[in-house]
């Protein structure tokens, strides 16, 4: 029988988890505005770092002593997990940490804007009861859609930027993918199970939830998008994306990033616009008079 859920308290069973690596200033107002899209504080925030910088483990720590996460892990920069290519352990160890029935996977260069729908994520995890649903995403994927599911947009592919699932599926899909791999403390072979590109290898929990979906014949779903309801992975940091941050609270020149794999970029001011109109014009006339002189303006001149 389907789970029935407070739509006012509906995140009580929710932990929040989130693994980063070199996160700054952006940290405090992003963690806000999550706990602002929830609708109230989750019932669990844990945080695993990757190894940072002693900046980034001092706001970390700060933030832990405040009350706005309860469970953090560091590593030492030196440990063997500090490395791009095995991101995944992190992520992985962020599922893990989860103590309540629903987990939701967030970024912290991932941007959420809600407006209304008070309902929606006591929906979402009813939505979760569903035969066949393994989590729900935002609708931002490369891969392509599969269908509609009422309000929703059907996919069979999982992004770490915001996935919402029950931690007993995850540690399902943990296991049926990598489980040797784990027991191993992650010093074993990539699966060979999971293929893909090798520059994309570091997206292994990605791509095993992407393989238990195909495996068993699941789908996800997710929330079509509109100016009340958007979730974009920016994929900036630092004062860039604070900067587009104050653009997508505001709302503006959105309309094209609806339920879109384009990363939100906010509109230019004409201030903006005609600086970078003159940049273009004096580059267009230098690399027209070097080339008058023989002289190349490439990345190899001399």
């Amino acid at each position: 029988m389907p789970t029935r859920f407070d739509p006012l308290r509906a995140w009580g069973s929710v932990t929040l988890a989130i693994s980063g690596f070199g996160d700054g200033i952006e940290l405090r107002p992003v963690l806000r505005d999550w706990i602002e899209f929830l609708g109230g504080r989750p019932g669990e925030i844990v945080y695993v770092d990757g190894g940072s910088s002693p900046s980034t483990v001092r706001r970390l720590t700060s933030m832990l002593d405040e009350g706005l996460i309860d469970r953090l892990e560091l590593l030492t920069p030196g440990h063997f997990e500090n490395h791009r290519d095995r991101c995944y352990i992190q992520e992985y160890r962020a599922g893990r940490l989860a103590t309540l029935p629903y987990v939701m996977f967030i970024k912290m260069d991932t941007l959420p804007f809600r407006r209304g729908l008070d309902n929606w994520l006591a929906e979402d995890l009813a939505a979760l009861d569903r035969p066949g649903v393994f989590s729900i995403t935002h609708s931002h994927q490369d891969n392509p859609p599969l269908g509609r599911d009422g309000p929703y947009i059907v996919f069979d592919f999982t992004s770490l930027n915001y996935a919402l699932m029950k931690r007993s599926v995850f540690d399902r899909a943990i296991e049926d993918q990598i489980g040797e791999l784990v027991r191993s403390n992650f010093r074993g072979e990539y699966p060979a199970k999971i293929r893909t590109e090798e520059k994309f290898k570091r997206m292994l929990v990605e791509w095993l939830w992407h393989h238990q979906v195909l495996n068993h014949g699941l789908r996800t779903l997710g929330r079509a998008e509109s100016i009340d309801y958007t979730i974009n992975h920016i994929n900036k940091r630092g004062r860039e994306l604070l900067r587009i941050r104050r653009a997508f609270r505001a709302r503006k020149g959105l309309d094209r990033y609806y339920d879109a794999p384009l990363y939100y970029r906010a509109p230019r001011g004409p201030i903006l616009r005609f600086g970078r109109q003159i940049e273009a014009a004096v580059r267009t006339t230098r690399d027209r008079l070097l080339r008058t002189l023989g002289i190349s303006s490439g990345p190899n001149a001399t």
